[in-house]
């Protein structure tokens, strides 16, 4: 039996989406180390990359609103090594030069690079950057731990030379033909859905006015380190978990930074992983989005579960009518895509995103077969430009993850501000940090 290698319907809307907009998010993650690479051992986690699930590219369909799929890459990409030293204190700078330098896609190649920045003080600094289209964060997370110790996940994708264009026209067709039943379906769903939306009564919103930006507004990006025990002794403290602690942060953060909706709730825009073993979809996500007066939390942060509990129970209903009409995907024309940027980026509810990648493999720190004295990861999208921020209502987005010891907190914010730094944004997230009582152990960037 011959395995269908066509992308899932998320992931080509992923796909769909960068080729409309012109840019989507990235994954960007740092190892810190305080000694020099082990370039034979990257070199060996770099080729273990082209066997896990970033060893693939997307080929697209001859046929108009055909299913596209994957393919093997053809080599593995090279490791970028910069020749000059620097302080330790550019790395973000070299971070910011690394989204600029290392281009990337998801259909020609290549889908991920690496890069090594020697520091003056003997250490090193390395980065992994990858495309959402190619997977989503913890879809990239396995491939590097896989990648660390050689493990093979995934099936062998053909070459894309495999078969001619002619004959890929008509097999495709007739894929295309076979699913017009399953899209009809899907266009009764839409209808129903959207009848239901109409006819239902309308909730108290926190929608109204976009948040007006300086002419010098720019994005921000802070990363923060914070002792595992300390953290989970702040949870505790506060009356929740790790898990309500990360988002707690998160909606003080928000506050500070005014994005709030007119009623003064901040809305956390939550991925919820739906990924299962032996998963090969590059995004197996879903999402709830979770409102919160800032003061409640202040007095006990319980209370981000409860309504967290009740956003995904919410979540049961809402997905089985995404799933309904997700044949639709490849019939989406990019006009359509393009001006529902607006509306997916949820900009009349000034959403936050509050990802969180929990307890993470150690293996994701053995990029050179040694542990890396400290790893981050952030979410970056070049392409975008101020005048795309503005458009959608700016952009404030958290991740987190807990690996070596530490809990990583980095923060990407396009705000309301003309500073010239990320001063404001940095205080912002050390303030919320110690409004429960944490202090961060390090400031990365």
């Amino acid at each position: 039996m011959l395995t269908d290698t066509r992308l899932a319907y998320i992931d080509q809307g992923s796909f769909l989406g960068l080729r409309a907009l012109g840019h989507q998010p990235y994954f960007q993650g740092l190892w810190l180390f305080d000694r020099p690479i082990d370039l034979a051992g990257l070199e060996a986690f770099n080729d273990h990359l082209g066997h896990t699930l970033l060893g693939r590219l997307i080929d697209t369909s001859p046929v108009p609103f055909g299913r596209h799929k994957w393919v093997g890459i053809d080599e593995v990409p090279e490791i970028h090594l910069e020749s000059q030293a620097r302080d330790r204190a550019q790395v973000y700078n070299w971070l910011d030069e690394m989204v600029e330098r290392l281009s990337l896609d998801p259909e020609f190649g290549p889908g991920w690079r690496i890069a090594v920045l020697p520091l003056l003080d003997g250490g090193s600094a390395v980065t992994l950057l990858a495309p959402h289209a190619l997977g989503d964060g913890l879809c990239k997370l396995e491939a590097i731990a896989d990648a660390a110790i050689g493990a093979r996940r995934g099936p062998r994708y053909p070459s894309r030379t495999t078969g001619d264009r002619f004959r890929r026209f008509w097999a495709d067709l007739w894929l295309t033909v076979k699913d017009l039943p399953e899209v009809g379906k899907a266009l009764l769903g839409l209808t129903a859905a959207l009848r239901g939306a109409n006819s239902s009564e309308a909730s108290p919103s926190g929608r109204g006015a976009l948040p007006s930006f300086s002419a010098d507004a720019r994005i921000h990006s802070v990363g923060m380190f914070v002792a595992s025990e300390e953290w989970d002794a702040a949870a505790a403290a506060h009356g929740g978990t790790s898990n309500t602690l990360m988002q707690a942060v998160a909606v003080k953060v928000a506050d500070a930074l005014d994005r709030r909706g007119l009623d003064g709730l901040v809305r956390l825009a939550i991925p919820v992983s739906v990924r299962t073993p032996d998963d090969t979809r590059a995004n197996a996500l879903d999402s709830v989005t979770v409102a919160c007066n800032p003061t409640e939390i202040a007095r006990d942060i319980a209370v981000l579960r409860t309504a967290t509990k009740a956003a995904l129970a919410r979540l049961q209903k809402a997905s089985h009518a995404m799933l309904a009409v997700l044949p639709l995907t490849p019939f989406l024309p990019k006009a359509v895509v393009r001006k529902s940027e607006a509306m997916a980026m949820g900009a009349n509810d000034v959403p936050v995103g509050c990802s969180n990648y929990g307890s993470m493999n150690p293996n994701i720190a053995r990029i050179d077969g040694r542990d890396a004295d400290a790893f981050i990861a952030r979410v970056v999208e070049p392409g975008m430009n101020p005048d795309d921020y503005v458009r959608i209502g700016g952009s404030l987005y958290l991740l987190s993850g807990r690996i070596l010891g530490r809990v990583f907190v980095s923060v990407n914010a396009f705000v309301a501000d003309d500073s010239p730094d990320s001063a404001r944004v940095a205080g912002a997230l050390a303030d919320a940090l110690a409004s429960f009582g944490l202090r961060e152990t390090t400031r990365v960037f």
